[in-house]
């Protein structure tokens, strides 16, 4: 349980770097020691002249990365403590991670097929080169489990059109390839069973120490590479204006009637999704929607301060704990929130972005 390094032999002796998340049990789930050593081969490779970009995959088929160890977390639970001394190393390098890769100087790759979730989408939309197939299944399902959309989900949701991310982060929706390409979270398209034609591409290509020259080279691979047409239907994008009708709303309550009114049970995408919201934490909703008005003009960075901050508190006030007591561990699927939507208080919400 731990990652894979491995690289793509290339011309002239140049390399690409393979980090492989090897925790396929759990569907590569980020344990903190994987976290760790993923950012320390960054750190390590981003000074060596020899490789020249960096390829993210998982191991398996089923998933690239399912999220992050939240089981860990839950049993270091304390209320007594704040910040969480075990939440505070995992989130600092867990985000540290993400904006790692963001501003990375070579460009990084993913092979993002099969479940992409939470922690996941926080390694794979910050890299340069997104290539999603037809198994792609993406989601932030984190009002399910007392937390919000983290790892930059706070930035690239609130940079989705139409507010689609709002509806993605309130309810925790799942959305595939074909929704990615349009939302703006992935730039490629490859047939799942395609992962070896990408390795035999990129070894033919004639890769030189000049970053620009290389993103030119890259990107004209991969375009040619690119099948958009192998998605098939996206899952969110035909029902694109109903949701979002539903979240062009004044108010997280306007929204909260909007879900409990039964206007869209025949509809099954957004229904599902509806059930999601209903069944997941308050605070959580709260958060999301309060995130999504609060980062206009916020740099990736900055969101990614905010979160740190607004993820701590979680762990800190129980909720996170809670949720994932009755999906994970206890499996009762009926968590106790403190809060409806209507008795949820602001200043509660408030609290979450004060800095300690």
């Amino acid at each position: 349980m731990s990652i894979i390094k491995d690289f793509i032999e290339l011309n002239d002796g140049y390399k690409i770097g393979v980090i492989t998340l090897n925790n396929p049990d759990s569907l590569n789930a980020q344990t903190l020691e994987m976290v760790r050593e993923t950012s320390a081969l960054l750190s390590l490779w981003q000074d060596d002249v020899h490789i020249v970009a960096v390829l993210f995959r998982g191991m398996g088929e089923k998933a690239f990365c399912a999220g992050g160890d939240i089981r860990g977390l839950y049993h270091h639970y304390n209320d007594q403590e704040f910040p969480n001394p075990l939440a505070l190393q995992f989130f600092v390098t867990e985000y540290g991670l993400c904006k790692q890769i963001k501003a990375y100087p070579k460009p990084c790759i993913v092979w993002a097929s099969g479940i992409v979730m939470g922690g996941g989408m926080g390694i794979a939309t910050p890299c340069s080169h997104r290539i999603v197939t037809q198994t792609t299944m993406m989601a932030m399902p984190e009002v399910a489990i007392g937390l919000f959309p983290d790892a930059g989900g706070s930035y690239f949701l609130k940079h989705m059109p139409d507010r689609l991310g709002l509806f993605l982060g309130l309810t925790g929706a799942r959305f595939n390839g074909a929704d990615a390409l349009a939302l703006g979270v992935a730039d490629y398209a490859m047939d799942s069973a395609d992962f070896d034609i990408l390795i035999t591409a990129l070894s033919s290509l004639a890769w030189t120490d000049n970053r620009s020259d290389n993103e030119t080279l890259l990107n004209n691979c991969l375009d040619k590479l690119s099948n958009p047409m192998l998605l098939g239907d996206g899952w969110l994008l035909p029902n694109r204006a109903q949701v979002s009708a539903l979240v062009v709303v004044d108010s997280l309550q306007d929204f909260d009637r909007l879900a409990r009114s039964g206007q869209y049970d025949d509809n099954e995408y957004i229904a599902k999704a509806l059930a999601s919201y209903r069944q997941g934490c308050p605070t959580s909703a709260g958060l999301a929607w309060q995130i999504h008005h609060k980062v206009d003009g916020y740099s990736f960075n900055q969101v990614m301060d905010m979160e740190l901050i607004v993820a701590l508190y979680c762990c800190h006030f129980g909720e996170f704990a809670e949720g994932v007591r009755a999906l994970l561990i206890d499996k009762d699927k009926n968590p106790k929130w403190h809060y409806t939507i209507d008795t949820l208080p602001q200043s509660h919400l408030d609290v979450h972005f004060v800095p300690w």
